[in-house]
């Protein structure tokens, strides 16, 4: 008989890659604590939007589809504020997720917890390799070609996250032994 791979692998908690998330850094960069603003906050999986929520921020309070999050500042040593996001669990945090369209909190407050936690350690060399990938706009295979320099990228850090990739991707094949043929070559070749 076979089995699903939920039967394998059992329950598994929802990940903090598989929810949608609001981070207080990119409001800020987006100019919604200088003035009141408007705005609409999408998520798009692959080009498909898979959501949209309208945020609000009054100079007082912020409101994010008609939810009102506490927004809390402390000051910096060399002037200004760093807002957080301060949660009904009494924790500031940056990020606030709403997993299935459940009210925002913190990843505490939703169970949720990261993708390389519950891998098992062979296969997270193949989870830092794709998202190194998916960084530089390319796709998350790794038998296509490694994606190119994206515009305003230094190329000392482009260089830098192709060797991180690189070991990643040969951790990943020789620990099986496998015969692999790399991006980057046209032959195969053993590990």
């Amino acid at each position: 008989m076979v089995q699903s791979i939920t039967d394998v692998l059992g329950d598994q908690k929802r990940t903090v890659e598989q929810t949608r998330k609001i981070d207080i850094r990119a409001l800020q960069r987006a100019g919604y604590f200088s003035a009141p603003k408007e705005g609409w906050q999408v998520w798009r999986i692959e080009g498909q939007i898979t959501g949209i929520v309208r945020i609000n921020w009054d100079g007082d309070q912020l409101t994010i589809n008609g939810q009102v999050i506490e927004v809390a500042r402390t000051p910096c040593p060399f002037g200004g504020h760093r807002p957080w996001f301060w949660c009904s669990c009494d924790r500031h945090v940056l990020t606030f997720y709403s997993p299935n369209g459940r009210p925002w909190a913190c990843r505490h407050c939703h169970d949720l917890t990261y993708a390389t936690r519950q891998t098992i350690p062979r296969h997270r060399q193949v989870l830092r390799a794709r998202r190194i990938r998916e960084r530089l706009g390319g796709s998350i295979n790794l038998l296509e070609d490694f994606p190119p320099k994206p515009k305003g990228m230094h190329w000392r850090r482009y260089h830098r996250m192709r060797e991180v990739h690189d070991r990643a991707y040969e951790r990943t094949w020789a620990r099986d032994g496998y015969l692999i043929r790399r991006p980057s070559e046209n032959s195969w070749s053993e590990p």
